[in-house]
């Protein structure tokens, strides 16, 4: 039996990848057999969601609570992958890693052993948000190590950023100069699942790095809120957090998702009202006992 090809997708919090992933999905679930891998640090898959809503057909592996992040899960990952391709026998898999994953621990699990022999590493891309890019603080370490795995890197959401990527291009040829740099608004770009393998460069001895020292917090509740409040609650935590994202029940009726990156708040009214509260954060700068207490106090 070929092999399977297998491509990763790596990028910072809130870079685009589900919606890349949405655009792969449109571009290729008519043609092929596509098997999906989202990983979350946190315990809950709100993207796992979002793609859901999209009709496309595929098959979908959620990996929660960090099993690609660090050699010493990989073993967890490993089992639930190589029981996902032997039930569904996918064309082509793709995984969205964790904003904050390791993709050398993943290149080296499906390099060897029994995975070596069903799949094999096809592409690595990179997606970077170009308006966020230069915030991303302590967390700069595991972007340059996705940017320096990276086969094809995509400078994302290039139409909110003023004055050009010139002197972002220069940063990631630096850590990487043998990637190539593609453009892109809301990932609008083609993806080729192509069988050929593009060439990993590995600089050096790159070690695998140690599981985050970030906190994953979530917020489940009953509670219907103010938008007005909510709107304040999330412009104060947001920018104490890498990512807050989820669903709230708001007063009246109405249902929105919730995307944080930073200090960009967004709230995106949904058509159904089957989700319920729950809202996801990362971040090294609060608790959850502090932040379940501003939420409750709403």
């Amino acid at each position: 039996m070929a092999k399977i090809p297998f491509h990763i997708i790596s990028g910072f919090l809130g870079s685009g990848k589900t919606t890349f992933l949405k655009r792969i999905l449109e571009q290729t679930a008519s043609k092929q057999k596509v098997g999906i891998i989202q990983n979350e640090f946190a315990p809950a898959n709100i993207d796992g969601v979002e793609l859901k809503k999209t009709g496309d057909d595929f098959e979908l592996l959620e990996i929660n609570n960090g099993s690609v992040f660090c050699v010493c899960l990989l073993g967890n990952f490993t089992r639930s992958l190589e029981k996902f391709i032997d039930e569904h026998k996918p064309d082509v898999v793709i995984i969205e890693a964790s904003g904050l994953s390791d993709t050398t621990s993943i290149s080296e699990v499906i390099s060897a052993g029994s995975l070596s022999e069903k799949i094999f590493l096809a592409s690595n891309w990179c997606i970077v948000d170009a308006q966020n890019f230069a915030k991303v603080g302590l967390m700069k370490q595991r972007v340059c190590h996705q940017l320096r795995m990276a086969d094809v890197v995509v400078i994302n959401k290039t139409d909110l950023i003023e004055g050009g990527t010139f002197e972002m291009e220069q940063e990631i040829k630096k850590i990487n100069p043998f990637a190539e740099i593609k453009h892109s608004s809301y990932c609008n770009i083609d993806f080729e699942l192509g069988n050929q393998a593009i060439g990993k460069f590995y600089f050096g001895d790159v070690q695998a790095l140690p599981r985050p020292e970030v906190n994953s917090m979530v917020i489940k509740s009953s509670k219907k809120v103010n938008r007005e409040k909510l709107l304040e609650f999330l412009n104060e935590w947001a920018a104490k957090a890498y990512r807050i994202k989820g669903y709230i029940n708001l007063k009246g009726g109405e249902t929105v998702a919730v995307q944080c990156t930073f200090n960009d708040v967004k709230l995106i009214g949904v058509d159904d009202s089957f989700h319920p509260t729950e809202l996801i954060a990362l971040t090294d700068q609060f608790t959850l006992r502090e932040w379940n207490k501003a939420f409750k106090a709403l």
